[in-house]
């Protein structure tokens, strides 16, 4: 039986192999050279050939200067499908005389908002790898907002997410991916490049979401893929 799955595999192999227009190489390079890394720095790399999405792709995986990336390739033209990286949480001396009141602050500063547009907040200080921080939450009647913060007052992470998603309509169309990547990166700083995009049916509703890696700052825009409303937008920031 065992041998029998093992073939299997390594005709699968085979025939992925004699329909790839790019080789396995050709694919490496492509991600190294997109994540704008010296070829010298790459270690622990991995690819293999793979299906997704009905698509022949090849999977890549690699780590340089303590990131680590993960690229899907087309096989056919070379093109990058999505893009991830993840790499080592930014990492202070979070002890101070920071208030909750004050970390409370600098959220509505970052918001544009103020107390008397928000509900239900919530200021706790919590602790991750030894490290300090203030988790602070709050709503207005269409958001709802999460930040952390550090005890220097340095935004780590924060994230929207619209509370009134709005009725699906199942025979509303969505629109163009051009409309959608236009909408997507007026929410994301000039000069911003989407690294991954992808379209998806979530809880009743066509959706668009991208995310991109700029200046130590991982993006996430999600939007309503018939409307383009924003359903939701996180950064988090990382180590260089």
């Amino acid at each position: 039986m065992k041998k029998k799955i093992l073939l299997s595999l390594l005709m699968l192999f085979v025939a992925l192999s004699l329909f790839a227009d790019i080789t396995r190489d050709e694919a490496e390079a492509i991600a190294v050279k997109d994540a704008g890394v010296s070829a010298d720095a790459v270690v622990r790399m991995r690819s293999s050939l793979d299906w997704e999405r009905g698509e022949r792709i090849y999977d890549v995986e690699f780590y340089a200067d303590g990131v680590e990336y993960d690229y899907e390739i087309s096989t056919v033209d070379g093109a990058i499908l999505s893009f991830d990286q993840e790499a080592e949480r930014i990492r202070h001396d979070y002890s101070s005389s920071m208030t909750k009141d004050e970390a409370l602050s600098i959220a509505l500063d970052s918001a544009g908002l103020d107390m008397s547009e928000i509900s239900r907040n919530r200021v706790e200080r919590d602790r991750d790898d030894g490290f300090e921080y203030y988790e602070v939450e709050f709503r207005t009647q269409d958001f709802s907002y999460s930040y952390d913060i550090s005890g220097e007052g340095e935004i780590l992470s924060y994230s929207i997410k619209n509370r009134n998603r709005g009725r699906a309509d199942r025979n509303a169309e969505p629109m163009d991916r051009s409309k959608a990547e236009e909408i997507i990166l007026s929410y994301l700083p000039s000069g911003t490049e989407i690294r991954s995009f992808e379209r998806d049916y979530d809880d009743g509703l066509y959706t668009y979401e991208a995310s991109t890696y700029l200046d130590g700052i991982e993006y996430e825009v999600k939007i309503n893929a018939v409307s383009g409303d924003l359903l939701s937008y996180q950064e988090d920031s990382f180590r260089d």
